[in-house]
């Protein structure tokens, strides 16, 4: 596909950039409330009910009557943690707010697609940008229509019968524990892996896997507390994000997304409802919002952002459309340039070995955001850069 079969029939007057960036920051934060719920973020009962009203599905348990609970707790807290983000976000109350509308015309009543809105409601979506987010969420959880159906009427807060942990206490699983070189592999239960990721800030020391009777606590208490210190954390994070940079979505964006990376790297993506913990809340939120994009404008482009495209997206009669463009990209042959001439001497070879490594980096990390840039593409586009594969 080449730049110009993306750019159709689209409004002159919406910054692509810009709108992109908030789309992603909008799926991004979607699940941002199961940090702050872990981490027993203060919040009135009344102004806790009031946004269980508002973002959470209802169960009745008896059919007919008012007797019931809400399940999915923390798209509540998403849009009551989303006041601590803003304090330190570009600008959400006045100016261009495209697609969403800005907190004054929130307020005035004359819409509700708001960003944290949009953000919130992922568990009980209404409008073309709610679903949008929601859709996004449940491809990237790889759900299929029936098992979330069911995940999204199920009630959480008791412990995970494979696992023996709450969302408070579960902690995520190391991926190598799991591998297996013999010849028949047999499945792990979950009460057979002895090692977790401690629930830390990422550092030199965070990065380590340890047995879980030392970083995954049995009580509450203890294991929301370590939520806690790393929400304080994350936090301040932000508030070191220079001000001057708010005005520049792509370049908030950036910050945001270290300071997510670095504080959600461990922390569970989902933890019960049979989940396995094995997700981070950081791939998870960051493959969310590379996917909102890449739809809504698939739908901006086509002119298809009414309430009968997200009809189309409620009931998936749509979903055999092909909306997504993955781009790869492939520095070939690195061996050959890691190891051209002068690397045979002995004579200062490991760092001509470390320098040509970290130039085939460059090489890629400049590929990709030359694309990002062409494509007006948030930060957030980019799912994965390694070993000279984007």
């Amino acid at each position: 596909a080449t730049l110009k079969d993306t750019q159709m029939t689209t409004p002159t007057t919406l910054h692509w950039l810009d709108a992109s960036c908030r789309v992603a920051l909008a799926a991004y934060l979607h699940d941002l409330g199961k940090f702050a719920e872990r981490a027993r973020l203060e919040v009135s009962t009344d102004a806790l009910d009031a946004h269980k009203t508002q973002y959470c599905p209802w169960h009745s348990t008896t059919p007919g009557s008012k007797n019931g609970y809400h399940s999915h707790v923390h798209a509540a807290y998403t849009a009551m943690a989303f006041d601590h983000i803003e304090r330190h976000a570009p600008n959400l109350i006045h100016g261009d707010m495209a697609p969403f509308v800005n907190r004054r015309q929130l307020q005035d009543g004359r819409a509700t697609d708001s960003l944290v809105n949009a953000a919130a409601a992922h568990h009980r979506p209404d409008t073309f940008l709610q679903w949008i987010i929601a859709t996004a969420d449940r491809l990237a959880s790889g759900f299929e229509r029936k098992a979330f159906d069911t995940y999204n009427a199920a009630r959480e807060g008791n412990p995970d019968n494979s696992t023996g942990r709450n969302h408070y206490q579960a902690r995520l699983l190391s991926l190598l524990e799991q591998v297996q070189i013999s010849g028949t592999a047999t499945p792990h239960s979950l009460q057979s892996l002895k090692w977790r990721y401690p629930l830390k800030a990422l550092s030199p020391q965070a990065i380590f896997p340890q047995p879980r009777e030392q970083c995954e606590p049995g009580q509450d208490a203890p294991a929301q507390q370590e939520y806690a210190a790393l929400w304080q954390q994350f936090l301040q994070a932000l508030q070191a994000i220079p001000s001057a940079h708010r005005s520049q979505w792509p370049l908030w964006l950036d910050h945001f997304d270290t300071a997510w990376l670095s504080f959600t790297h461990a922390i569970p993506s989902a933890t019960a409802f049979g989940s396995k913990p094995e997700v981070s809340l950081y791939d998870h939120s960051k493959t969310t919002a590379a996917l909102a994009v890449a739809l809504w404008r698939w739908h901006e482009a086509h002119g298809q952002t009414d309430p009968a495209a997200a009809q189309c997206l409620k009931e998936r009669s749509d979903w055999d459309e092909q909306k997504f463009l993955l781009i790869q990209g492939d520095f070939f042959g690195i061996q050959d340039f890691i190891f051209a001439d002068g690397s045979q001497t002995r004579r200062d070879a490991a760092r001509l070995l470390r320098g040509r490594s970290f130039q085939v980096s460059l090489f890629t990390e400049l590929a990709a955001l030359k694309l990002l840039d062409a494509l007006q593409l948030p930060p957030t586009s980019q799912i994965t850069n390694a070993a000279g594969k984007f």
